[in-house]
């Protein structure tokens, strides 16, 4: 009787470890020996998964998507999407997103009634700024989307003929959006919404509206900080905030577009509001920051930008320096006009050694290095400047100013000459007159601080009225 029980306990060992064997092989099966590559480091890898059927007839919902996916995909695709044989068990599923990085991953389940997707999306960095643009305008730095994971778990009637249409449209938007193509992105991103079921049951719709939140919110960051659409802005962000009301980045991008719109008071709400629901968050210091220089108040407002700084410490990501980089690049931008040019230089200085080395930066460090008397640096920027933007006529006078302010006449007057020409090929005569007019007050007031120079400016302001008649 012994000798039986231990062969019974034998074989049902055997049993497990036939069992431990196999789970083992589908495990590295389905996360870690599939057939495609990982993503690339520019690339947006979409996984989709068979989805599990909970009862109705079978349906390749999944491959479906997938193949939806690939036939809507452009030339060049702005995605590569791949599919898995099997259905992946959940707790796989974070082996399988860091070993091949997807951008979005699809798992789901379907009943014969109702498709439930799981949708992870893990931008893979942070997006870029629009082609040709000289950087990030001032106050864009809190409303700048962060590459978090998101989460939904998202709801189709099984009846219609395209259940996951919106959630194809949504891929591709967000393809789109995180890579920089906004405009593509924009219709993209609208027919999603266009395409969300009318009513979810109950169960569903927190879920629900959280994905619209996000689609609304990334709306208004499309056409308010990117395009200058600030009323559409403050549309998709009271949207998106309503959705899902633990977003405070809609909240705050709602507060930027009243604050566009010339309803200070709104936005002030809306930023004390998210001081006291955030207090670790360093965007809405920052938003208040803004709107306080904005209104005048320094004191305030500059101890509002240290506690954004103190917030963001030392990040050890390109995405937090690229912010961190901005603070400064704000917070000197707003000494330099509230007659701070030390402090605006070191601000500015900081932001450049921090990653913001574009023509609002350099523009900016020149002019606050020329108000400190600091001639050499004020050359150095404002030639960097002007290089980077070479058809701008006040970049090229700010240089020419900054070359007879440092003693170098010679290369003054040739900057100057060149300046001149810029300014007089420009079509529109009153953009022209304005580039003349503040070249010859710059010129005023240098000689204010050197009167010695008065012979060769007095002739260069000859030259610039000249130009102008």
């Amino acid at each position: 009787m012994l000798f039986g029980a231990g062969l019974a306990l034998l074989l049902v060992a055997a049993g497990i470890t036939v069992a431990a064997v196999v789970q083992i092989v589908r495990n590295r099966s389905a996360a870690g020996e599939l057939s495609f590559a990982p993503a690339q480091a520019d690339e947006f890898l979409v996984i989709v998964a068979p989805f599990r059927r909970l009862g109705g007839e079978p349906t390749a919902v999944g491959t479906a998507l997938a193949n939806d996916l690939r036939q809507a995909a452009s030339d060049p695709a702005p995605y590569r999407v791949e599919t898995l044989e099997r259905a992946p068990d959940e707790a796989l599923i974070p082996r399988l997103i860091e070993n091949y990085k997807p951008a979005i991953l699809v798992t789901g389940t379907y009943d014969g009634t109702d498709i439930l997707a799981t949708v992870r999306l893990q931008p893979p960095g942070w997006p870029p700024l629009p082609e040709g643009t000289e950087g990030a305008p001032v106050g864009m730095a809190a409303l700048y989307p962060e590459p978090n994971l998101e989460s939904f778990r998202l709801y189709a009637p099984q009846a219609l003929s395209q259940p996951l249409a919106y959630l194809q449209a949504w891929i591709d938007g967000q393809s789109r959006f995180w890579r920089g193509d906004y405009t593509t992105a924009l219709p993209r991103l609208q027919e999603s919404l266009r395409r969300l079921p009318r009513q979810a049951p109950p169960a569903h719709r927190d879920e629900m509206d959280r994905f619209a939140g996000l689609t609304n919110r990334q709306l208004g960051f499309i056409v308010g900080p990117l395009q200058g659409n600030w009323q559409a802005a403050r549309d998709y962000y009271e949207r998106a905030w309503r959705q899902n009301p633990a977003d405070w980045r809609a909240a705050l991008g709602l507060a930027a577009a009243h604050a566009r719109l010339s309803n200070p008071d709104a936005a002030e709400a809306i930023i004390l509001r998210l001081l006291r629901a955030e207090p670790t968050a360093w965007q809405p210091y920052l938003a208040f920051g803004q709107l306080s220089l904005q209104r005048g108040d320094v004191a305030v407002g500059l101890a509002a930008y240290d506690q954004a700084i103190a917030l963001l410490g030392s990040p050890d990501n390109p995405g937090s320096r690229l912010a961190l980089a901005d603070i400064y690049l704000d917070r000197g931008y707003y000494r330099l006009i509230h007659d701070d040019p030390l402090g605006a230089q070191a601000d500015l200085e900081q932001a450049i050694a921090l990653g913001r080395a574009d023509v609002f930066a350099q523009s900016n460090l020149a002019w606050a290095a020329y108000r400190n008397g600091d001639y050499e640096r004020a050359v150095q920027a404002g030639a960097v400047a002007a290089q980077m933007a070479p058809q701008r006529p006040d970049l090229a006078f700010n240089k020419a100013l900054y070359l007879l302010a440092s003693g170098r006449s010679a290369e003054a007057e040739t900057a100057y000459q060149e300046a001149i020409a810029l300014a007089q090929a420009v079509s529109d005569a009153e953009k022209r007159r304005s580039y003349l007019d503040t070249a010859y007050q710059d010129l005023e007031a240098l000689l204010l601080k050197q009167p010695d120079r008065e012979t060769l400016i007095r002739a260069l302001q000859e030259r610039i009225q000249s130009a102008g008649e």
